[in-house]
């Protein structure tokens, strides 16, 4: 008698059942994969919007620590705005910092500009996507070692002794005290 001859390979069944721990495994490890991509590309667009914010606050400190006393322009300031001398290049300008529409804009306008009342300014938008920012300024009364606080500074007032930025962003706060040497 011949003995059934047993075919070498494997079932269907258990090519499907390898198949499917295969797709399994696959699964897993791409959606983990993903997701850290997704982390670090998140962590990455944090880590991008707070260098930028910084950079920023530092370019207004250097402006307001470089800023001559110049009395044709003058230091102003309200609680969403301030405006200083600067010297730039080729000559001096008024630059203005200014929170509108949810940014904070910087425009530049030269002091020949300024003369012949033209007012035309060089418009940055320099950080979008504020939520609140603030401008205080402080200044020494006599016979006190602590500073006063005030919304609003005026020319008449000379420049004041240090400015404070207090700004919000969806992801942070900041405040940051510059004090100003040339006052």
């Amino acid at each position: 008698m011949h003995s059934p001859e047993r075919h070498k390979g494997f079932t269907f069944i258990e090519v499907l059942l390898v198949a499917t721990i295969f797709s399994v495994l696959s699964l897993a490890i791409y959606s983990t994969f993903a997701s850290g991509l997704r982390l670090w590309d998140r962590i990455q667009g944090e880590a991008l919007s707070q260098r930028k914010i910084i950079l920023n606050m530092e370019r207004l400190s250097s402006d307001l620590r470089q800023s001559p006393v110049f009395s044709k322009i003058g230091f102003e300031g309200t609680s969403s705005s301030i405006s200083f001398p600067v010297l730039s290049g080729t000559g001096i300008y008024r630059s203005t910092y200014i929170f509108e529409e949810k940014a904070l804009l910087r425009k530049l306008v030269g002091f020949q500009d300024i003369l012949e009342k033209k007012e035309e300014a060089d418009v940055k938008k320099i950080l979008p996507d504020l939520e609140e920012l603030k401008f205080s300024f402080g200044y020494l009364e006599q016979n006190k070692s602590e500073y006063s606080w005030k919304d609003t500074w005026d020319k008449k007032d000379g420049t004041p002794k240090i400015v404070k930025v207090e700004l919000k962003t969806k992801d942070a706060d900041l405040v940051k005290q510059i004090n100003l040497p040339a006052s």
